[in-house]
């Protein structure tokens, strides 16, 4: 039992005061990220936190379905506007592609669930980047982007739910394909030659 108080004192989760005893913090959800930062990066395998997202991401996007407010849908038009742009003339997209993702963390209204999810981005970032170098990579992501953005703004919780995971789901594949194909020499590119 000491062990554990010890743990939670650690995690900064209780505090122990000299004569008075073991009490639980105030905590908030930024309290939450650096323990879960070191969660997810002890051992924790790629797919793993991909798996993660996708179950965050998908509940996140049905929150804010049902609690966007009509100046956040004017600003992700305007953001998926701005990123369809960009790929159009073949410019890099990430700063949209995370605002898309991050204004729709804030109209979900739930801080937990999206310093949770930051957490998880912070994990992926490298690949993630990588994976949006493409050009058929940013037309799939402007079109994922603009199914989430229809059910946001029909507010219709299921159907953004679900664009939303059908979006995780293919770019968490693209991720792991893309590094998979980067360890194996033998790989070859859609050009047909050997990467």
């Amino acid at each position: 039992m000491r062990e554990a108080l010890r743990s939670l004192e650690l995690l900064g989760v209780v505090e122990t005061r000299a004569g008075g005893g073991t009490f639980v913090r105030r905590t908030g959800p930024e309290d939450l990220a650096r323990p879960l930062s070191n969660l997810i990066s002890r051992g924790h395998t790629l797919t793993d936190v991909i798996e993660v997202r996708g179950l965050i991401e998908p509940a996140i996007a049905a929150s804010a379905a049902r609690r966007i407010r009509p100046e956040e849908l004017v600003e992700l038009r305007a953001i998926l506007d701005r990123q369809a742009e960009r790929v159009a003339v073949g410019e890099s997209y990430a700063e949209e592609d995370t605002r898309f993702h991050e204004l729709i963390g804030q109209a979900a209204r739930n801080e937990l669930l999206v310093t949770m999810l930051g957490v998880i981005w912070d994990v992926l970032r490298s690949s993630r980047e990588q994976w949006l170098q493409t050009n058929q990579r940013a037309h799939s992501s402007v079109d994922a982007h603009q199914r989430i953005l229809a059910a946001l703004e029909t507010h219709d919780a299921d159907a953004a739910r679900a664009a939303a995971a059908d979006h995780i789901r293919a770019v968490g594949e693209g991720i792991l394909k893309l590094i998979a194909d980067k360890q194996d020499p033998n790989v070859t590119t859609a050009s047909g030659r050997a990467s």
